[in-house]
């Protein structure tokens, strides 16, 4: 096919239209619907085609116009997610004071075990027999005294 320069757009289409592949593919054609500016946006939105159709103002400001009027019908569901988003938060915030609380109470717990050791170590060497003797000497108290005889066993027959 030769190709035409023509500066008018009136005479390409006149020149299209006598040439016998177009004029057949006209007639073959099914009748096109005209799609809507809308329609076209939320096509080029959604599909997956890389057309890219300029988006006229037309079409942003029809856009923009559904918006307020989409979520003035959907405001119990807006409401249930803002609902769901604050208890989310909310759980959060709770979550980590409980865990800030329990890391406090458990270094408090380390700190009465250290304690409770510490007593008891202390009390068994209080409670052994030459440090109750040193102390009992330190007194004056004369009345207990070391055993001068070795301990003997019982041997019991079952």
């Amino acid at each position: 096919m030769a190709e035409i320069e023509l500066d008018n757009l009136e005479e390409q289409q006149e020149v299209l239209s006598e040439t016998p592949e177009f004029s057949e593919s006209l007639e073959t054609s099914e009748p096109v619907e005209p799609v809507s500016d809308k329609e076209k946006l939320m096509r080029s939105l959604v599909g997956d085609e890389d057309e890219t159709d300029e988006m006229t103002a037309a079409g942003i400001r029809q856009m923009l116009d559904a918006a307020p009027r989409w979520f003035l019908s959907q405001w119990k569901m807006v409401l249930l997610v803002l609902a769901g988003i604050f208890l989310y938060i909310t759980n959060g915030y709770q979550a980590q004071v409980e865990m800030m609380k329990e890391t406090e109470l458990e270094a408090e717990l380390k700190d009465w075990r250290y304690r409770c050791i510490t007593r008891v170590s202390e009390l068994t060497q209080l409670c052994r027999q030459s440090q109750l003797e040193q102390k009992l000497r330190e007194q004056g108290d004369s009345t207990l005294t070391p055993s001068k005889v070795a301990p003997f066993t019982i041997n019991v027959k079952d």
